[in-house]
């Protein structure tokens, strides 16, 4: 039996905190370790009931998340380099990071969730106690971690290697793998970002198939996705913090409403619509004219900072569009031009906003069709996470039976956009797919399992 699950985002909170006069702004985003808890009680339950050898959990990439943070800024140091170059200074910086991750109490308590996984304990209720009590799983179990692009990191060095397979209870020091693949049920695990062109370092072909093996260029050197995460998506915050200062933040609505919008920007979904984010009005918090007042001095700050970076701007005509660098110096004008309440600099901004970041999505289903082993017939699953995105998609159908892309979600926040891209919206997301082989199965076939669920409250 195979649990997957993905895109857990595992990240440091604590530099984000803003307190004072009684008064605290925090944005927590690590989930609530009681949902991993009933999860692997669950996968518990199942195994005993199919009678199960093995239970392996899947976790298909970004489950400690390196980029979102802004202990980054603690000095010029970022992790641009490719891999095989990581310095022993950027070593110490990101062993920090995971270190600083790890320490978060949400993280903490579900880290040693894992660990007791791996040495074949779970925690279950008992009716009788009414109460969480440990118990032995019920078959041998075990943790693989596939490498994703918000972990690319954890390939750095055998010390980093070492020390997340500590936090999680495995042994080694060996590289993530990129992929997994099975023969019973036969299926094919990736991260996903190979599918995403803004943060995958290599262009996939667009008709040609995709091998199992996709060449270590692709993974190991930083790509445009990392910049905007870390210098772009993280930096606002700091900048934000650096132009107004906490006190003022601590007591002006509109700039709280606004700091936390920034620190949320990793869950809006696209990514690409951050600026819409920033400017949606429909909670009452503030008006789009003062929300455009307050960010622009900021986004000049920022761009100012970024503009002659030769990394961003190598990115930025490679993956947004070739014109536009044009564009970045269009953006820079209209912001001094001034006129905060100037409606048609706002319209003009979110559109270069959207280029500048990636623009459209990319449709990880189409590629997921050109997987050289689902034309040959030798996988009937693909499944990836990456974009947050829960999907289950048919990819493929013959006289050999169905194929299918099953995208794998996430395991935090969710904020949704209108189809307009105007107002946006807020859930706690859970995804999660168990594979069964045919000796788990009454009828001796393959199966799969596919849940996915939204929580909102009001």
């Amino acid at each position: 039996m195979i649990a997957v699950i993905s895109d857990l985002h595992f990240e440091e909170e604590a530099s984000d905190v803003i307190a004072g006069d009684g008064k605290q702004i925090i944005f927590r985003r690590n989930l609530d370790p009681k949902a991993y808890r009933s999860f692997i009680s669950h996968m518990a339950d199942e195994a005993r009931r199919r009678q199960a050898k093995t239970f392996e959990l899947v976790i298909a990439g970004d489950l400690f998340d390196f980029n979102r943070t802004t202990l980054w800024f603690r000095d010029d140091l970022r992790p641009y380099d490719p891999l095989e170059e990581t310095s022993p200074q950027l070593e110490q910086k990101i062993l920090g990071i995971l270190n600083a991750i790890a320490s978060e109490r949400p993280v903490e308590k579900t880290l040693q969730l894992l660990r007791s996984l791996s040495a074949g304990q779970y925690r279950t209720y008992d009716q009788n106690s009414q109460n969480w009590v440990e118990q032995e799983f019920p078959c041998q179990a075990k943790i693989t971690c596939i490498a994703g692009n918000h972990d690319r990191l954890a390939n750095a060095s055998p010390a980093i290697r070492k020390r997340i397979c500590e936090l999680i209870g495995t042994k080694g020091n060996k590289p993530f793998p990129h992929y997994a693949l099975f023969d019973d049920p036969d299926v094919l695990i990736r991260h996903g970002h190979e599918y995403d062109k803004s943060n995958f370092a290599v262009d996939l072909p667009d008709n040609k198939p995709i091998s199992l093996e996709i060449d270590e260029a692709g993974y190991s050197p930083a790509n445009f996705g990392d910049f905007i995460t870390i210098d772009v998506a993280v930096r606002l915050p700091y900048l934000f913090r650096r132009k107004y200062g906490d006190q003022q933040i601590l007591s002006d609505r509109v700039l709280e409403s606004l700091y936390l919008r920034l620190l949320q920007f990793d869950d809006v979904r696209p990514q690409s619509a951050l600026l819409d984010y920033m400017l949606d009005a429909s909670g009452g918090d503030f008006s789009p004219e003062e929300a455009w007042e307050k960010l622009v001095p900021v986004i000049q700050d920022l761009l100012a900072e970024i503009h002659d970076n030769k990394f961003f701007r190598y990115w930025l005509g490679r993956r947004a569009k070739p014109w536009a660098p044009a564009e970045l110096e269009v953006a820079r004008g209209l912001l001094q031009m001034g006129g905060w309440r100037n409606r048609p600099a706002r319209e003009a901004a979110r559109k270069i906003t959207h280029f500048m970041m990636g623009g459209e999505p990319d449709q990880p289903q189409l590629s997921a069709m050109r997987e050289q082993l689902v034309r040959e017939n030798k996988v009937r699953l693909v499944l990836a996470g990456h974009t947050h995105s829960p999907e289950v998609c048919l990819i493929k159908s013959d006289e050999s039976g169905d194929r299918f892309y099953v995208n794998t979600g996430t395991w935090r926040d969710v904020i949704p956009s209108t189809p307009d891209r105007r107002t946006f919206g807020r859930m706690r997301a859970l995804t999660y797919v168990t594979l069964y082989s045919k000796s788990e199965r009454d009828d001796s076939c393959n199966s799969f399992d596919y849940w996915t669920g939204f929580t909102k409250d009001w």
